[in-house]
């Protein structure tokens, strides 16, 4: 895998075979110690000093040539670690590394593919055979039917239940027949506004309690999301993005204690919901 400039992966054809091979790389001088020559676990200290990011590598285009194919891809912030704004790919990663020798590039990969979190909207991103059973953290962009949004339960469960869960569920196939080795498969749905964070209707007015609502939205989504696959079940998460807009206000009391009032829900509650539900 080689960069031809920051946002770009290039995918080596010459290494993209159905398996990555391991093969010892030989030093240029017998007479020094090596790198390679390390123990693996101090080399994989450094790999994934090197090699893991902070946030999710965005994979947004790819690159078809049959001669050189390769994805577009940028660090994002995800679970509220990574920058605050896009990075090239190539600022953070030292791509150059995983084309050094047969040996790096294996040793390598595992780290990149196999540690990092991968978010996109492309059933297929563009990842060469070689690496896609590496892949195990991947977080899928989707687009919810405008029905699950509304305050009636009746039109919530028919865009749940008729549309919004089957395309969950063939996406999630999709992804999973290319990436077999997934362990989380997150498909994150956006707020339907700037300022205010969705609140699901089936999760309960806010006279309950937490654990109230969370009961009664994985109940509810019991019924509207049937999982099949065992493997599925264990890798698939659901949760919502928060609105930017909105949110906990800081304030001072009389003292000029800081406080935090909210002003919304919190929106772990439906994620919460979500793996309940696979257990009931």
């Amino acid at each position: 895998m080689t960069s031809t400039s920051a946002d770009f992966i290039k995918l080596n054809s010459e290494q993209s075979t159905d398996k990555l091979e391991w093969v010892q790389s030989h030093k240029v001088d017998p007479g020094r110690i090596s790198f390679l020559e390390l123990p693996r676990e101090l080399r994989e200290l450094v790999y994934d000093h090197a090699l893991r990011v902070l946030g999710a590598i965005y994979i947004y285009s790819k690159d078809t040539s049959p001669v050189h194919p390769a994805v577009r891809a940028k660090i994002v912030k995800h679970n509220n670690e990574g920058p605050s704004e896009p990075q090239p790919i190539g600022s953070t990663i030292p791509i150059a590394l995983l084309a050094s020798c047969r040996q790096l590039h294996a040793e390598c990969s595992e780290i990149v593919y196999g540690s990092n979190v991968f978010r996109t909207y492309m059933s297929d991103p563009g990842f060469a055979n070689t690496y896609e059973p590496l892949v195990r953290y991947m977080v899928f962009e989707v687009n919810a039917d405008n029905r699950i949004y509304k305050r009636d339960m009746d039109s919530v469960a028919w865009g749940w239940r008729r549309q919004f869960w089957p395309h969950i569920t063939e996406k999630s196939t999709v992804v999973l027949q290319r990436f077999p080795n997934l362990e989380s498969l997150t498909f994150p749905i956006k707020s339907n506004s700037l300022v205010q964070t969705w609140k699901p209707a089936f999760m309960g007015s806010d006279q309950k309690t937490r654990e109230q609502r969370i009961v009664q939205a994985a109940y509810w989504m019991k019924s509207m999301c049937p999982i099949g696959k065992e493997q599925l079940r264990d890798c698939l998460h659901l949760e919502i993005v928060p609105a930017r807009g909105f949110g906990k206000e800081e304030t001072e009391n009389d003292n000029g204690k800081k406080l935090l009032w909210d002003f919304d829900w919190d929106e772990c509650e439906f994620a919460e919901a979500f793996e309940r539900m696979k257990i009931l």
